[in-house]
């Protein structure tokens, strides 16, 4: 009797401590690139980025993984052609797709990036077979490729299906124009999320900038830089203009100085955003969620889509001031062609 007492008592003990642990409430946010948008094509960012906040909150709501979710949801980006990611994704100088992505677990630290990758829709699912599968943090070139198909993933083919009509008309009128970086929509897409038992993740995933150098390699597959993700500080996933954002490690800077200072996220944020671009031009945003559960959005962009779910309620905006909120089960975007 005394026996069975011992496993019961240790049983209920058991079950509190995972009640305890799991007491967290869910959320993912996500971004979809920094920069300025017209008007028309405002509305398809919005209803991306509101889908995939409810695609990678569904993972939530499932048991899933913070990790899980944020894949989940980059994906749902990648395959909308609004967004500089995968299907969508902006044209290097000879009119091809080149991407860059990163993956990043705050339970592990444990870390996928790649870069240069073409014809593969979601780069993001292939950044995190590198973080489990490879035992390497980054891969690419031939080595990428490679592995890509050691892995069972496959390559669009004929190549250059990624490539849409937007992306080629914006790159004639970047070589039309005076080939400035700074005048695009951005549409960088990435995601956070903090699970019910305290783990972040952070993804990000990105076709770069319109008439970009063949091999360029900007912030989004940098760890610290584009994408970071510890338990102990929180998550980010940056856009914005990635030249400058790697000159400051923007987001580590953002989390550490937030830990280091005990602030929060938010204000950390703007001002940190303020003090790249004062110091060496360029705008960028984000979104973050700390450890805590708390979410952050900052942008000095003229634009940057973005929103997130925690129970059952969407938020979203595409300017500075822009906050609405809606329930998870209504869409007020009607559904473009």
């Amino acid at each position: 009797m005394c026996l069975k007492w011992k496993v019961l008592l240790a049983t209920c003990l058991l079950l509190n401590l995972q009640c305890r642990v799991s007491a967290m409430e869910p959320v993912l946010i996500v971004h979809g690139g920094a920069g300025v948008v017209s008007e028309d094509r405002t509305p398809g960012k919005l209803r991306g980025v509101t889908l995939a906040a409810r695609v990678g909150y569904q993972v939530l709501m499932a048991n899933g993984t913070a990790l899980e979710a944020v894949e989940q949801a980059v994906r749902s980006m990648e395959a909308d052609r609004y967004f500089n990611a995968g299907y969508g994704s902006v044209l290097n100088v000879d009119g091809d797709v080149e991407m860059d992505a990163s993956i990043m677990d705050g339970s592990t630290r444990a870390t996928g990036s790649l870069s240069g990758l073409r014809d593969l829709l979601h780069p993001i699912s292939l950044a995190r077979d590198i973080m489990l599968h490879s035992g390497h943090n980054f891969l690419i070139g031939d080595g990428l490729r490679a592995f890509a198909l050691d892995r069972g993933f496959r390559f669009l083919d004929p190549p250059g299906q990624l490539v849409t009509q937007y992306a080629k008309d914006s790159l004639e009128a970047w070589k039309a124009s005076d080939q400035s970086f700074n005048s695009s929509e951005g549409g960088t897409v990435g995601a956070v999320a903090i699970d019910a038992y305290g783990n972040i993740a952070a993804a990000t995933s990105t076709g770069g900038v319109t008439g970009k150098r063949l091999g360029r390699v900007g912030d989004t597959p940098i760890i610290g830089s584009g994408t970071y993700a510890d338990n102990a500080l929180g998550g980010v996933s940056l856009t914005g203009d990635g030249d400058i954002i790697m000159k400051v490690c923007l987001a580590f800077d953002v989390l550490r100085t937030a830990q280091l200072t005990g602030r929060d996220v938010q204000p950390v944020a703007d001002e940190l955003l303020d003090a790249m671009s004062a110091s060496l031009g360029g705008t960028a945003g984000l979104v973050a969620v700390d450890g805590a559960g708390n979410v952050a959005v900052a942008h000095n962009s003229l634009h940057m889509s973005w929103a997130y779910q925690r129970g059952d309620t969407v938020a979203y905006g595409a300017s500075k001031d822009d906050f609405n909120i809606l329930p998870a089960n209504e869409d007020p975007f009607v559904p473009l062609l």
